[in-house]
């Protein structure tokens, strides 16, 4: 019976023991499931966090591309006021503000003054800080500087017409009077009384031609032609000898030339009368992006500094008996046509100016003729 016993229990534990395997193999073959199912769902996982991170960077990126295309500064601002982001035009107002002494990251609402120009502070308010935007105004200022000089413009053309016209008929009737006078057989004395009329009388007729030039400059183009030629007729029409303008760069670029003919007769005669008998006046010219560049310099004294913004305002000269049209003139004949006269160097020895005009497209045929 013991023997039977012994067989039995012998039997129970390897029943068991096989059970306990099989129980084995099972949680093992559920828990390799269950680790495959875990590593899917942590792939699926992995890669929604992938595709957010991509999503999230091309915001962020687009986001600073917005920021630096704005014509705004933006920063961002915390409370104990670290700042935790700011654009490049941001960086470039702070920048120009700091020469000046004002710092825009710790400023204020308002508008600041910077140089000529200034910045306004707008502040909007953040959940852990604030956000300044940045505006520079400066640009804007120089817009309503030039829309109250075209205003003066406006208003200074309409008086110099009216002007004109009421001086020219009376101008013509005296000149006309003058002319007898000269002829007149009497004597000497008259003739020369009638000339020095006629001659005053022509000064005071040049000034209403400038003024009515000025009232009404000719927009339409004039004949082409080339730099070099242009300088020798603007010496000739100041009255100056060839050999006191001096040139040098490209007198090839074909331009207006009676625009610039005008323009450079006034730089001309400007120096002249700035500088010593025989004073040499250098002109040089060349082309750059498709506008010729010419630039006159004397040896004078100079246009000094506190008349620099004003040059090119009609009436304002420097000379005992200048009109203040010649400059103003020029500027407005050479604006009608694109180009500009800018004084280079105010302040200093030897007057230096600069014209801009564009250079002519013409065919190859029309320009080989020329």
């Amino acid at each position: 019976m013991a023997g039977t016993e012994a067989v039995t229990d012998a039997a129970f534990c390897e029943a068991d023991l096989r059970a306990g395997f099989d129980a084995f193999i099972e949680a093992s073959r559920r828990l390799e499931e269950r680790y495959a199912e875990l590593k899917t769902r942590a792939a699926a996982v992995d890669e929604q966090l992938q595709s957010a991170n991509r999503r999230l960077q091309q915001a962020v990126g687009e986001r600073d591309a917005i920021f630096a295309a704005l014509p705004l500064g933006v920063v961002a601002r915390r409370r104990d006021g670290e700042i935790t982001f700011q654009n490049d035009e941001a960086k470039r107002l702070c920048t120009a503000a700091s020469t000046a002494r004002v710092d825009l990251m710790r400023a204020s609402q308002g508008d600041h003054s910077i140089g000529d120009g200034g910045v306004r502070v707008r502040i909007a308010a953040l959940p852990d800080g604030d956000l300044l935007l940045l505006e520079d105004r400066s640009r804007i200022r120089e817009l309503e500087r030039e829309v109250h000089r075209l205003d003066r413009l406006a208003g200074l053309s309409e008086l110099a017409l009216g002007v004109a016209h009421e001086i020219k008929n009376p101008l013509n009737g005296a000149m006309g009077f003058a002319e007898l006078l000269e002829r007149n057989p009497e004597g000497e004395p008259a003739r020369r009384y009638a000339q020095r009329i006629r001659q005053g009388l022509s000064q005071v007729d040049e000034i209403v031609k400038s003024l009515l030039a000025f009232a009404r400059p000719e927009a339409a183009r004039g004949p082409l032609s080339t730099i070099a030629r242009v300088v020798a007729e603007a010496a000739s029409h100041a009255g100056l000898a060839p050999q006191r303008v001096t040139f040098s760069g490209d007198g090839e670029l074909r331009v207006d030339g009676d625009a610039l003919t005008r323009a450079l007769a006034v730089l001309f005669r400007n120096a002249a009368e700035a500088t010593a008998e025989g004073a040499v006046i250098r002109v040089h010219a060349r082309a750059i992006g498709g506008r010729a560049e010419i630039t006159v310099e004397d040896e004078g004294p100079g246009v000094p500094r506190e008349l620099a913004a004003s040059v090119f305002e009609p009436f304002v000269s420097t000379k005992e008996r200048g009109t203040g049209l010649g400059l103003p003139l020029a500027s407005r004949v050479l604006s009608f046509l694109g180009g500009e006269l800018t004084l280079c160097n105010p302040g200093e020895r030897g007057a230096r100016f600069c014209v801009r005009l564009p250079i002519a497209q013409v065919a190859r045929g029309a320009e080989a003729s020329a």
